[in-house]
């Protein structure tokens, strides 16, 4: 587990104590034993105020960001603290704050697990991300492409063209269907090599 402190002015008290995957802050119980490597929890899907950022298990590692309460003369490691990573369980010793005592009474904490975004979700999002963005690129390659086209089409069907206006209307048109068979390429959508327009 590696826990975060974000430091906020504040009189308020803060007693922490680590079981496990589980945190009681203040006597509330908050299990995140659940979460799964690559997943995020958002900080509004917990029921504590003390959590100030969404959890996340990275690595294997559990990733919790708490508020950190301090007073106006509090010292250094308090207003600008470090992270604490791998805690045994028991109080946490949080600087500038006494530690606790080693038994919280605790009630369970609200967990809203319907808000958990997965690893396989954040994949799914990057895709379609990325899927959406090849559609943006090819729809503006495919503008330029019919830009060229139509007055060198309009040149052929008046029979007006030249051989130099029909060479590069044809070499557009390939150009298109280029664009158009990206999605065919072997490493597609990972990696596309863009068809290179006529000269």
């Amino acid at each position: 587990m590696i826990i975060k402190l974000s430091p906020v002015r504040s009189g308020a008290e803060l007693r922490v104590t680590k079981a496990g995957d589980a945190l009681i802050i203040n006597g509330v119980a908050l299990d995140f034993s659940r979460l799964e490597e690559g997943s995020t929890l958002a900080a509004e899907a917990i029921g504590s105020g003390w959590v100030a950022r969404p959890v996340e298990r990275i690595n294997g590692d559990l990733v919790v960001t708490l508020v950190l309460p301090h007073a106006a003369d509090a010292p250094e490691l308090a207003r600008f603290p470090v992270d604490i990573v791998n805690p045994v369980d028991g109080p946490v010793h949080l600087p500038g704050l006494e530690a606790g005592s080693a038994q919280q009474p605790a009630v369970n904490g609200v967990i809203d697990w319907s808000q958990v975004i997965t690893q396989t979700m954040k994949d799914q999002a990057a895709a379609e991300q990325r899927l959406a963005q090849i559609a943006e690129e090819t729809a503006a390659r495919r503008d330029v492409a019919d830009d060229a086209i139509a007055p060198l089409q309009d040149a052929v069907d008046l029979e007006e063209a030249t051989e130099a206006e029909v060479a590069k209307l044809k070499a557009w048109k390939k150009y298109r269907i280029a664009l158009i068979r990206v999605p065919e390429q072997p490493g597609y959508p990972d990696t596309i090599d863009w068809p290179a327009p006529p000269a």
